[in-house]
């Protein structure tokens, strides 16, 4: 008669002294195809409750020993899913009140009729398809906001998740049962040089002085490297007509891939701009400074104890160090391209850098992602300039230090981040790092390295985490095209310095 509905049910559970009910249900249940479990007294009843499951129940309100409201009670405890209809011949509003606080689905008043029980049970399987859309609809809900690709979460207002989906483990590393009501735990995940505006973005919105919105911020990984997110955090529904905030909706998605893409375009123009002003000016320059340097050496051979002549030939000379290694610097040369596993070029360069590391005392820890697919990338150019970030590492770090090397994926990118510890903050601009002009030896590789990556499609990058240095090479897991000639040549005298 219920089609699907019903077969959805199997066991009805009637209890009733009345010998006659319990045969006229019996027969009718029977007939609609459902398994009626008979039982004339509450022990009864519970004993078939505990060996068979039902989802629905008639009972008299009048037994023996307990009545039909307290034995509801036994059952709906055992399990509060079941629909309970009360069968009575006399009722109190008392009686009608109780019943409905405890859960009482239907009454069913005797002498009742076979379209009584027909009535009370279509209105039971609609309650059973209207439960089950709302369980679907709830897990439908749940796996939208569990799959989907942001973190989705809940901010209390001690900066501490009462909810936090899966994506908390792909974006951040943790799993949402470890960070879960952990006071503080938000914060501290981000970059402290974005915890006080992070901070008061969200006090803000608690204490109604700013509004909910979005705001980007730095993240920092279980692993230790920065992620870049956008954030948008929003007053739910719920709360919005009370007067205080009890938590925050928000989302945060990564948007880290998008931001290396930005440096890498804008890394891109800063070198052909860098090109254009630097032969410009090495043209403009170098003419009178010849000029200057062979009238400092007339000077100097006709006047020998002026020590002013000697200084103008010692700049001179410092000048044209400097011309020659802009000249370098734009002479192009070619570099090929192929796919090369970064694992197995970070072990050559550890390999290679290992006994200058021990007899310095220091140490290099290797941490590699595993499943790195290869790259396009130069073998070689990427050695040098992993090399090179080696060396520079080792010039800032004392007897005892670690160097951590650590590799791993973004949708877009594979990162390799170089982190070792540094007592005193880089003095100058991080982009001034990898300019042309250092005169010290020590970072004389950093603009070859900057140039390197470049032309593989890349992006590095400096930052200060104290007490930390940080240098992250960004290489394209996907390469679309081959790079641009220009950014993909080198010097000859730079591809002599290779390995």
């Amino acid at each position: 008669m219920h089609g699907d509905a019903a077969s959805t049910i199997r066991n009805i559970l009637v209890v009733d002294d009345d010998p006659s009910v319990l045969e006229l249900m019996g027969e009718v249940l029977r007939g609609e195809g459902c398994n009626p479990l008979l039982a004339s007294n509450p022990m009864e009843a519970l004993t078939l409750a505990e060996s068979k499951e039902c989802s629905l129940a008639f009972l008299d309100i009048e037994l023996p020993g307990m009545n039909g409201i307290e034995l509801t009670g036994r059952l709906k405890a055992k399990d509060p899913h079941l629909d309970v209809v009360i069968m009575t011949g006399y009722g109190t509003l008392e009686n009608a009140v109780q019943a409905i606080k405890i859960g009482v689905a239907d009454f069913i008043r005797k002498p009742f009729s076979i379209e009584d029980v027909f009535m009370c049970l279509r209105r039971h399987w609609e309650r059973q398809a209207f439960r089950e859309r709302i369980r679907q609809a709830e897990q439908r809900y749940a796996d939208l906001v569990q799959h989907a690709p942001m973190m989705i979460f809940s901010l209390r207002k001690d900066f501490g998740l009462g909810f936090v989906n899966r994506a908390c483990r792909t974006v951040l590393g943790f799993d949402p049962s470890e960070v879960v009501d952990r006071a503080g735990w938000l914060l501290e995940r981000v970059v402290e040089e974005d915890r006080d505006q992070f901070a008061m973005h969200v006090r803000g919105v608690f204490e109604g002085l700013g509004d909910a919105g979005f705001l980007e911020c730095r993240l920092r990984h279980r692993e230790g490297h920065v992620l870049h997110c956008l954030m948008k955090t929003f007053v739910p529904a719920a709360s919005a007509k009370l007067e205080r905030l009890k938590q925050l909706e928000g989302i945060a998605v990564d948007i880290t891939d998008r931001v290396l893409l930005e440096k890498a375009l804008v890394q891109k123009e800063k070198l052909k701009t860098l090109g254009a002003v630097a032969a410009e000016v090495a043209h403009e320059i170098r003419n009178p400074l010849v000029a200057i340097g062979g009238f400092a050496r007339r000077l100097h051979s006709r006047y020998p104890e002026a020590s002013e002549a000697a200084i103008i030939l010692d700049e001179c000379r410092r000048l044209e160090r400097i011309l020659d290694r802009i000249r370098n610097y734009l002479s192009p040369v070619d570099i090929s391209l192929g796919k090369h596993a970064v694992e197995e070029i970070l072990h050559r360069c550890k390999e290679l850098m290992g006994l200058e590391l021990e007899r310095k005392g220091m140490r290099c820890r290797l941490e590699v992602e595993p499943g790195l697919e290869p790259l396009s990338v130069d073998a070689n150019a990427l050695l040098q300039v992993f090399i090179n970030l080696v060396r520079n590492a080792i010039h800032a770090m004392q007897k005892g230090d670690e160097l951590v090397v650590r590799a791993y994926r973004s949708a877009q990118y594979v990162m390799i981040r170089f982190q070792n510890p540094c007592r005193k903050p880089v003095a100058i601009h991080p982009d001034a790092l990898f300019l042309p002009f250092d005169e010290g030896g020590q970072t004389i590789g950093l603009p070859l390295s900057y140039r390197l990556i470049r032309s593989m499609g890349g992006v590095l990058n400096f930052s200060w985490e104290e007490p930390y240095a940080v240098f992250t090479v960004s290489l394209p897991r996907f390469q679309e095209r081959e790079a641009e000639s220009y950014d993909s040549r080198l010097t000859p005298a730079e591809a002599t310095k290779r390995p």
